[in-house]
């Protein structure tokens, strides 16, 4: 028998390791894609709080103005 033939059963642990690692490679990409929409979403969710957090002071800002009538008075 050679020493180096390859049967069926070699043959199908080295397809099997194969196919571990191609599915090991997927999963760490699908990871890294995970990820990288993760960042993304936190940096839109930041800005959309900061843009949040500036219309209502806006707004508090407008409506205390327009709750004292005599600040307007020398404006006209």
């Amino acid at each position: 028998m050679e020493p180096y033939k390859i049967n069926n059963q070699n043959k199908m642990k080295m397809i099997d390791r194969i196919i571990k690692a191609y599915q090991a490679k997927k999963l760490m990409l699908q990871a890294q894609e995970i990820q990288s929409n993760v960042k993304e979403e936190k940096v839109d969710t930041r800005s959309r709080m900061d843009k949040a957090y500036r219309r209502n002071k806006r707004q508090k800002k407008i409506d205390k103005l327009l709750a004292r009538l005599n600040h307007w008075r020398n404006l006209s």
